[in-house]
């Protein structure tokens, strides 16, 4: 039962990284349109944000693939299987 609780744990984890990506990134894209940062600063944090915001979906994929591989696998074995 913990196992469940970290996995739901993992998977809200990764969800609320990408959200803060997404955030991130139009904090960054209004300082733009504000002036406040240049082309080029706005184009290095987007970029950094766009591969956190990748990395954070890949980790949650994972983390959701296994749970969902997890659960086929106690359902193919109480069913006999």
């Amino acid at each position: 039962m913990l196992v469940w609780v970290v996995v739901g744990a993992g998977i809200t984890a990764g969800v609320f990284l990408l959200a803060r990506a997404v955030v991130e990134m139009s904090a960054v894209a209004y300082a733009y349109v504000e002036r406040r940062i240049g082309g080029g600063e706005a184009a290095r944090r987007g970029a950094a944000l766009i591969a956190g915001a990748g990395a954070a979906l890949a980790v949650t994929a994972v983390i959701f693939a296994i749970a969902v591989l997890a659960i086929f696998a106690a359902l193919l074995s109480t069913m006999g299987g």
